[in-house]
């Protein structure tokens, strides 16, 4: 009889085990955040023909952001510069502290308006607390739709 009991105490505390278990895994799948895979992508940012051949164009990117079940809309700004056939794309954030840099046509350089870091048209740093120049953005035109496109 007592190895009846035993027996019956051992399957029922496994069942138990494996059912908790189970429900736990469950959970764990019906509760946790959504994982996505954070890749680049080519983004349109203006026609070709729209882009001014004198100056950057601060074209401004939204982009969908997931953070688990959070969604949100985030603007990235690219300048994008026509350099003799080229075309050039630099993110408008600043290597210092993250702020947006603004062009200033009057001086010809991108200027930081938080700490006043001041960047040459290429990126290049030129004064200012700024560690390293402005990071390059791939850019290619689409031939198809002659839309400028930038990855991000």
């Amino acid at each position: 009889m007592s190895d009846r009991r035993s027996f019956l105490t051992k399957f029922v505390a496994a069942g138990g085990t494996f059912i908790g278990a189970s429900l736990a895994g469950l959970a764990g799948l019906i509760l946790s955040p959504r994982v996505t895979a954070a890749g680049r992508k080519w983004r349109k940012a203006l026609p070709v023909a729209e882009l001014p051949a004198s100056l950057p164009f601060a074209a401004v990117l939204t982009e969908r952001h997931e953070d688990g079940w959070y969604r949100t809309k985030r603007q990235k700004v690219v300048f994008i510069d026509k350099v003799g056939d080229e075309y050039r794309a630099l993110s408008a954030t600043c290597s210092h502290l993250g702020c947006n840099v603004k062009w200033e046509a009057t001086n010809n350089q991108f200027k930081c308006p938080c700490h006043g870091g001041c960047y040459d048209r290429s990126g290049k740093v030129l004064s200012g607390p700024p560690p390293r120049a402005l990071t390059a953005v791939s850019i290619r035109v689409n031939a198809t739709t002659s839309q400028l496109e930038v990855e991000l």
